[in-house]
């Protein structure tokens, strides 16, 4: 895939999520194919992005970490995209359910780095977990923004940040170091219904372990995590789509509690 399509590519993306309007597949002459291909359309999407002033990547997020995830979606390994700043939300946030084509929620530990991991493959919970500064609960929101996104290609789905439409974060934890992080357990409460339940272990079996792979993958792909860096490990439950309007509470036992109404 040349530069030039996948700038092509980027700006065909871009202008479906602006209109709200379903993605279907891309043109063959612009259809990322590989896995390689879709992270450099991603880059070029955040490019694009930022250039118009309609955000800049401020995080990442991690998808299919988790055997139910990848068992829902068909996927068998990680896939990583990036957050725009401009839809970060603290707490509990407010949105529009015309905003989205089909918003869903996603119950996510969530880490911010203290320090820079240094690049090189490798990365194990171990070394990676000097460098996280806080850990929080959080709430990935997503957007099946797709004709069909079972049809469309992971590479596509990889290009367009897989499914990433926002976060809203809980209060950072700096002592988290006290907890036992595969032990926690936490998942929704959807229009006061309860629902299934995940732990900290359902993430590649020790939270810590997804951005060991995410360190690893920056590296391959000639970036690195930063101080700073914002990157929501994976969810521990399945998502959980609004066909109409409703209110997500997620909540993970020692990390609190966050929400968002889709109005």
């Amino acid at each position: 895939m040349t530069p030039e399509a996948a700038r092509v590519a980027a700006q065909i993306i871009a202008e479906a999520r602006w209109a709200t309007r379903p993605l279907s597949i891309l043109n063959e002459a612009f259809c990322p194919a590989t896995v390689e291909e879709g992270y450099r359309v991603q880059m070029a999407l955040h490019a694009l992005q930022a250039k118009s002033g309609l955000g800049r990547r401020s995080g990442y997020k991690i998808g299919c970490t988790t055997q139910v995830m990848q068992d829902y979606l068909g996927i068998g390994h990680p896939c990583a995209g990036g957050i725009l700043d401009r839809d970060i939300h603290h707490g509990r946030a407010f949105l529009n359910h015309a905003d989205f084509v089909r918003p869903g929620v996603e119950c996510e530990v969530v880490v911010r780095l203290g320090s820079d991991i240094p690049t090189g493959t490798g990365h194990t919970p171990d070394n990676v977990a000097i460098h996280v500064g806080s850990v929080m609960i959080g709430i990935e929101i997503v957007d099946d923004r797709y004709t069909d996104f079972r049809a469309i290609g992971l590479p596509t789905l990889i290009a367009d940040d897989f499914f990433n439409a926002g976060c809203v974060l809980g209060t950072p934890l700096e002592s988290w170091r006290a907890l036992d992080l595969p032990a926690l357990e936490g998942g929704f409460n959807i229009n006061n219904e309860a629902g299934t339940l995940g732990r900290g272990a359902d993430i590649m079996g020790h939270p810590l372990a997804a951005l060991a792979w995410f360190a690893d993958h920056m590296t391959m792909t000639g970036k690195q995590l930063k101080a700073g860096d914002l990157v929501m490990l994976g969810s521990i439950v399945k998502t959980n789509w609004f066909d109409e309007p409703g209110e997500a509470v997620a909540e993970i036992k020692g990390l609190g509690a966050v929400s968002v109404v889709f109005a």
